[in-house]
C-alpha cells in the first residue's frame, strides 16, 4: 500500500461511513411501562459512569478524526 491516493480514498470512504453511522438515528423500541421505569432507574444510577465513558469516547473520536485529517492533508 505505497499508493497515497489509494490510502486517502479509503480514509475518506471510512470517514463518510463514520459520519453516516453517527447521523443515522436508531429506532426506539416500545417496552412495557414497568420495564421502561426500570431502564430509566438503571440509567439514572449509572449516569456518572456513562458520562465518563462518553467523555472518553468523544475524546478518542476527536483524536482519530484529527489524525485522519492530518493523513489526508499530507
Amino acid at each position: 500500500m505505497d499508493n497515497p491516493i489509494f490510502q486517502k480514498t479509503i480514509i475518506i470512504f471510512i470517514l463518510i461511513l463514520w459520519v453516516i453511522d453517527g447521523v443515522r438515528k436508531k429506532k426506539k423500541k416500545r417496552y412495557d411501562s414497568a420495564i421502561a421505569e426500570a431502564n430509566a432507574r438503571e440509567r439514572y444510577e449509572w449516569r456518572y459512569l456513562r458520562y465518563g465513558f462518553r467523555t472518553i469516547q468523544v475524546a478518542a473520536t476527536v483524536y482519530i478524526f484529527v489524525q485522519l485529517i492530518n493523513v489526508l492533508v499530507r
